[in-house]
């Protein structure tokens, strides 16, 4: 970051459209048919077709928190749309608007269906943070590529590219796995890159309370390096809906 990052310096009110153009890149990867949130590594997967969700969760960080409502549909069969709107707000009261639109595809999938590719891509916007001529801040895409080994286990890897204002063009990086302990509970745990700074880490778990229709979960992250005051956690729900779409 150019400037402090209020995020661990509460005090410095300055910086703070800084730490809201960090929660728009950590937050706003869309959710997938398997990997939804709080992971920000995706899948090679997309909503069911002719189907809709609905994830809202709430992300806190050291100093301020953004609050997320994310709906993603699939109308053509292979192509998630999503669009995503978050409140941050940090301790000292100021608040800001994030949005974020995205779309994901898969581009080939093995016939056992054991492994899967896929591209995605989006853009963001925090409605606070200056932004130039365009009329969004950031812009990047990704590919995916998703291998299941076996019924209850599942490995995501991610490679791409991001461009923010103010911040240039970025390497973004992740690799996930997700473990299922019991018929409706997975271990999540992941490494990623998505800023120019260094990597992270997060843990968690997913609670499915209805199978293919709703879920809980919570996670927490920090920097790889090991620092104590950039911690993240993240606790939200996702609704599933049957086939409905045209």
């Amino acid at each position: 970051m150019n400037t402090p990052d209020p995020c661990r310096r509460p005090h410095a009110a300055a910086s703070l459209p800084a730490f809201r153009l960090l929660l728009l890149f950590l937050l706003a990867a869309a959710s997938a048919a398997r990997a939804a949130q709080p992971l920000a590594t995706d899948d090679a997967a997309v909503v069911t077709p002719k189907t809709c969700q609905l994830e809202v969760w709430n992300r806190s960080v050291h100093g301020a928190q953004a609050l997320w409502a994310q709906p993603a549909c699939n109308f053509t069969g292979n192509l998630e749309l999503s669009f995503g709107g978050a409140r941050a707000r940090s301790d000292a009261g100021e608040s800001s608007t994030i949005v974020a639109l995205q779309a994901k595809t898969v581009l080939a999938a093995s016939d056992d269906g054991a492994a899967s590719f896929g591209m995605l891509a989006g853009a963001g916007r925090e409605t606070a943070a200056p932004h130039g001529r365009s009329a969004f801040q950031s812009y990047y895409a990704k590919a995916m590529a998703s291998w299941y080994p076996r019924d209850d286990l599942e490995y995501d890897v991610n490679l791409g590219a991001a461009n923010g204002y103010g911040k240039g063009t970025f390497a973004l990086a992740g690799a996930a796995v997700q473990y299922a302990i019991a018929r409706n509970v997975q271990l999540l745990a992941e490494a990623f890159r998505d800023e120019p700074r260094g990597g992270r880490y997060q843990v968690g778990a997913r609670y499915i309370l209805v199978l293919d229709r709703f879920e809980a979960y919570a996670s927490y992250g920090n920097r790889l390096d090991g620092s104590t005051d950039d911690w993240s956690a993240i606790i939200g729900v996702r609704l599933q809906t049957d086939a409905f779409l045209p």
